[in-house]
């Protein structure tokens, strides 16, 4: 939360100037979507959701962007506000600034400039100097207004999101329509994911990750060009959130081990050499997991208990203090067996709450309702499907991927988050696939029903 200094000295308002430029923006943005979307139509159906997936992503950005200026003030505004800072050094003295834009986080030496004591304060970690960096060039494009800023970084996250869709429908063309409402129409997801917040990147990353994956053992192309965007999207996720780094890289490659046996022809060879590369990535895994914690700080493994009851303990008190909407577990064990106790309460927050008792606030209302209709999704499911539901789940190795995903990381977020406002934000990835996964299941049962009864 932002204080009342800090807002003092950034005082940012969105005047004739901002509304105009985001308006212009805009319509550049549309005329070049309108084009791409000519272009690659013809050869891939999904295109027909392309403009209206790219309005849901910006106009959930730019109302982000009105409500965090008047409204309920976050530190989306810090980051814009250093940003333009770190921008002035530029401005004053090129040849530092080139020099100071291009450091890490640990070599950096704020205090010889003359940047305000605000931003010194807001910039403590490398994954917030690492967004400031971001919009530092984004900014050249958006002449430094916060709406078209907004609407410029919502756009190029809607990116990522599209790629791992587009590759979706391939798998699945008949379910397009309800992979849209996932991958695009969660309010939750367009909010917090779309506007000047690293959830923004890192939900897009994510999504390069799933477009890359599938490209490498599902689609068999642009496997060079895959790997370089898996490279690229990990090192983001790594400084920015590496701990979704720790959940997402295992799951994917599960993903990828059980698409082996489409990449390999005859049973032999198969017998001999998938044991050979399972065991192989399973060990890669584990080293590469290894490395990523050592450099994570507070996001390190071996720190994970200490980082969770910070996460509690702070989340515990904004709730206590600033009158936020509030959750707990109780005591947590942060062993395996402690996280296996509290696994039916964890998921049932990150899924299933707030309740409809719980609302506080406009946040919570919204966040009430979308737990609540998804609590109805899965009751139905579980109630006409049955034992059908689970098989899918089961059988099918692109649903098992979004579950598995979706279930560990329920969890870490339910133990961890302790605030139903932090909560909406960290449980965006699991969201994501969770009703991804529950449409899936749904289309393929129905079609399953439907073939049953024909034959």
């Amino acid at each position: 939360m932002l204080t009342e200094d800090n807002l003092k000295y950034i005082d940012l308002h969105l005047g004739l100037y901002d509304i105009c430029l985001a308006i212009l923006y805009f319509a550049v943005i549309y005329i070049i979507a309108y084009h791409y979307k000519k272009v690659k139509i013809a050869k891939n159906p999904e295109y027909k959701y392309f403009i209206l997936a790219l309005t849901a992503k910006v106009a959930g950005g730019f109302i982000f962007a009105l409500l965090t200026v008047y409204f309920t003030p976050g530190d989306s505004l810090m980051y814009f506000q250093a940003s333009i800072d770190i921008f002035k050094v530029f401005v004053t003295n090129p040849l530092d600034g080139i020099e100071m834009i291009f450091k890490n986080y640990d070599s950096l030496n704020l205090s010889t400039t003359n940047i305000s004591y605000y931003t010194l304060d807001f910039i403590n970690g490398s994954d917030i100097w690492l967004l400031v960096r971001i919009l530092f060039f984004i900014n050249f494009l958006s002449l430094f207004s916060y709406g078209s800023t907004t609407i410029i970084f919502a756009s190029i996250s809607f990116v990522g999101l599209w790629m791992a869709y587009s590759n979706l429908c391939k798998l699945y063309p008949n379910y397009s329509k309800h992979l849209l409402v996932s991958f695009f129409m969660i309010p939750t997801i367009m909010y917090w994911g779309s506007g000047i917040l690293k959830d923004t990147v890192t939900i897009s990353c994510m999504g390069w990750m799933i477009y890359s994956f599938s490209n490498i053992f599902i689609f068999k192309r642009k496997i060079i060009y895959s790997f370089f965007i898996i490279f690229l999207a990990s090192i983001l996720i790594y400084y920015l959130k590496p701990y979704i780094l720790y959940i997402l890289l295992p799951a994917l490659l599960i993903w990828g081990q059980t698409n082996l046996k489409n990449l390999i022809k005859g049973s032999f060879i198969r017998v001999i050499l998938i044991p050979l590369l399972v065991f192989t990535i399973s060990i890669s895994t584990f080293f590469v997991l290894k490395n990523i914690s050592i450099g994570a700080g507070k996001y390190d493994i071996n720190k994970i208990e200490q980082t969770l009851e910070g996460f509690q303990s702070w989340h515990g008190y904004l709730n206590a203090t600033q009158n936020q909407s509030g959750y707990t577990l109780g005591e947590v064990e942060f062993t395996p067996l402690g996280f296996l106790k509290v696994t039916p309460a964890a998921l049932n927050v990150t899924f299933f709450r707030p309740y409809l008792s719980e609302i506080r606030n406009i946040p919570t209302l919204i966040g009430a309702l979308e737990s609540f209709l998804l609590l109805l999704f899965v009751v139905y499911l579980l109630l006409k499907y049955r034992f059908l539901f689970f098989k899918i789940i089961f059988k099918n190795k692109d649903i098992l991927f979004m579950m598995i995903f979706s279930i560990i990381f329920g969890v870490v977020v339910g133990v961890s988050s302790y605030n139903f406002g932090a909560l909406s934000r960290y449980k965006m990835p699991a969201q994501l696939l969770f009703v991804t996964a529950l449409f899936l299941i749904y289309n393929i049962a129905k079609d399953e029903q439907k073939a049953s009864v024909g034959r």
